[in-house]
């Protein structure tokens, strides 16, 4: 799992100097340019992003810009061909029914994956605010499917393949600035719980998103670019 890809949607990567190494290389795709993405993907953008991305694994490590953009976790998932399980370390359960029925959302594609992913067999979520769990209901079937994890055991129950997706508004202020609401995770809790996932289950492929707004002071994105540089070094690590 040592292939990196950086999906720049908002042009926020162009800022942080970590992604300079990648800049101009097949591992960069500029996606900016293309038209109804941001939050709610219409279909005809959902087809152009994946043929942005029909070269990519979701075997790998993907940064996939602000948490704007979270449902492109999605177009990696959909890409397994095996049975698996989703980790999700996200302040939000990512869960909700969209305004427009049409559309998958960045609040709602975890909810598409389980309507039209037959592979994904369950999703546990580290992190998530228990004031946002209403947005389980919206899953309604797929409740008993759903596992809000308080404790490393409960990531080792299954042998099946995961797939990990990070959104760093899981993390509180103090650490980083994303452009959602965010979490009271530290980052040492953070790391904790990627060094049990990598420890007992087979990761697949990773995604990491929750960049702040591109206009965001240099200062909060070169914190940013900090801690997914620290993120890339221990998942080339695996």
């Amino acid at each position: 799992m040592k292939d990196v890809t950086l999906i720049s949607m908002s042009k926020v990567y162009e800022r942080e100097s970590f992604c300079r190494p990648f800049i101009n290389s097949e591992n960069f795709i500029d996606c900016s340019d293309i038209e109804g993405t941001n939050c709610y993907v219409d279909d005809g953008a959902l087809s152009l992003l994946r043929h942005q991305i029909h070269n990519v694994d979701a075997r790998g490590i993907h940064f996939i810009d602000s948490g704007n953009y979270h449902y492109l976790s999605y177009l990696f998932l959909e890409k397994i061909p095996r049975e698996f399980e989703l980790i999700l370390i996200d302040k939000h359960p990512d869960c909700k029914i969209p305004m427009f029925e049409s559309l998958m959302s960045c609040g709602g594609w975890v909810r598409t994956a389980f309507n039209e992913l037959s592979n994904l067999k369950h999703v546990y979520m580290i992190g998530t605010d228990l004031a946002l769990c209403y947005e389980l209901d919206d899953l309604k079937e797929y409740r008993d499917k759903v596992t809000l994890v308080s404790s490393y055991e409960e990531i080792k129950e299954s042998n099946l393949p995961i797939y990990l997706s990070i959104d760093k508004d899981v993390l509180d202020e103090s650490v980083v600035d994303t452009n959602w609401d965010q979490g009271v995770m530290k980052l040492e809790e953070l790391n904790k719980w990627i060094n049990e996932i990598i420890k007992h289950r087979y990761l697949i492929g990773v995604d990491i998103c929750g960049e702040a707004d591109v206009g965001a002071e240099d200062k909060v994105h070169e914190i940013s670019a900090q801690i997914n540089s620290g993120l890339l070094e221990k998942f080339m690590k695996d």
